[in-house]
Order: C-alpha cells, then structure tokens, then sequence
C-alpha cells in the first residue's frame, strides 16, 4: 500500500498536540516516573530510533518510531490511545526505505473516583494497517486483536506489561497471513535528578513461522533523563537489546536512542 508519509505522520501527531497544554509545573523526578508508566494519563510524544545489527547475513537496518500517547480521561477511568509509525531505512531483506505499517493499541483502564490504587490492569485493542510504502517494509495485511495492560507502583519502582495479539482479517491474499503474541514486560527504577533505568523485554511469538523460528527474545536496558528546554520538559535516552532467541534471520542486537517531548497536564 502506498502511503504519504508526511500526512499519516500529522494524523498521528496532530491528537496529541491538541491535547497537549502549556507546560505545567512538574519535577522531573514525577515526569520520569510517569514516563515509565504506560498508564499515566500524560500527553508525550517519543520519537525512538534503533538500530538493529547483524540483520540476516550481516546487514543493518535502521528505524526511527514515533509513537504518541494520547489519554483521554473521565471519572471513571481513562483510555490511552498508543499508534507507532515506524519509517525504516533496510538493507535486508532488500535495500528499502519508506514507511512501515501503523500499529496502533488503545486501552481502557478503569477508576474509582478519588481513589488511587498502586495497581491498573486495563483492556483493549491492538490493529495493524497496512500503510507500508513496500512489500519488504510490511506485511501487506490487516490485523486486529486484544490488548491488556498491568501496571504496579511501588515508591520509585514501577514494573508491569503490555501484552496484546493480532490476527489477519484482510489485506493481500499472496502474503503471509499475520498470528502473532507480543510482551512486553518492564521494571523501572527512578532516580534522583530526573534520570530512571528501565529493564525490559518487547518479545514476540509469531504463530505462523515454521520450526525453531517462533520466538523473538530480546533483554536489554534503557537509562533516561528528564530535561527542560526553557519550559517544555523532554527526556533523552539510550538503551541497548539483545536477541537471546530470535528467528535465523532477524537482527541480534538492537542500539536505541530515544527523545521524548512531554506535555504535563
């Protein structure tokens, strides 16, 4: 499917920047701790670029997501709304650059007025669109299914996991079709100072590869910083992946760069 890049770009952005206010007054330390939160009610856009090393035969591919986080919330709960545009830049399986396919998950996590409770478990939807500008850059489907989040807090630790599966319900009938599981667990500890560190793995179970090629293991680790740039908050960071299971021909080890602008409420 050929997209433009540059208009499905400001569809995603254009939500969160409506949302987004003036700068409020937080410490970087709560920003931090609600930026590894994936149910904060906090309007951020994180533009997150990877590396991906050792690709098939020794190739690299590049890829930069950027991934917006638009809440909406009322007395009884709030729902976040999570798309991921990735724009990728390969050299396997073929020298290919353009769009890749919109992901986007949304979850409802329920509320008690005035109450806050340390734990959030929260329900949705994940779809995959086919919006990517070639046939090696996406998997030429549709694909829905469900989504779950869980989220604890605990003084500076935060630790959870976002989990979902998709299954095709359209799109090319000569491609693959798409069964897969993603996970994603995480534990984050914030600091002082506005920097946090972050274990995590975003594994993945694709149900439709053959023997041995299933399962997609990265671990790996994130450290942050929360800055200010005049008034608008950001947080810059970095983190390093690597693959202890993966498909024969999927990357071994991923480096991540991650900048993220932060509109408190």
């Amino acid at each position: 499917m050929k997209t433009c890049f540059p208009a499905l770009m400001a569809a995603v952005l254009m939500p969160a920047l409506a949302l987004a206010q003036a700068p409020a007054t937080h410490s970087a330390d709560e920003l931090a701790q609600k930026l590894a939160d994936p149910g904060a009610a906090l309007v951020s856009v994180p533009f997150q670029y990877n590396y991906l090393g050792d690709v098939g035969n020794g190739q690299h591919n590049q890829q930069l997501k950027i991934q917006p986080v638009i809440p909406f919330v009322g007395e009884h709960g709030k729902f976040l709304l999570r798309p991921i545009l990735p724009y990728q830049w390969n050299e396997f399986p073929q020298h290919q650059q353009g769009l890749g396919d919109l992901f986007v998950q949304g979850y409802y996590i329920p509320t008690k007025p005035g109450e806050h409770s340390p734990t959030e478990l929260g329900f949705g939807f994940a779809a995959m669109l086919d919006t990517a500008n070639h046939d090696s850059l996406g998997t030429g489907k549709y694909s829905v299914g469900p989504a779950f989040v869980l989220v604890h807090k605990r003084g500076k630790w935060t630790m959870g996991g976002l989990l979902n599966h998709v299954w095709t319900i359209g799109g090319h009938d000569a491609r693959e079709d798409v069964s897969n599981t993603a996970m994603q667990p995480f534990l984050s500890r914030s600091l002082s100072n506005g920097w946090s560190f972050t274990l995590s793995s975003e594994s993945s179970y694709n149900w439709e590869a053959g023997s041995g090629e299933h399962w997609t293991v990265p671990l790996g680790g994130a450290v942050a910083k929360v800055l200010r740039f005049g008034k608008q908050p950001v947080s810059i960071g970095g983190g390093y992946y690597y693959n202890v299971e993966r498909p024969s021909l999927a990357n071994r080890w991923t480096a991540r760069v991650t900048i993220t602008l932060v509109f408190p409420e």
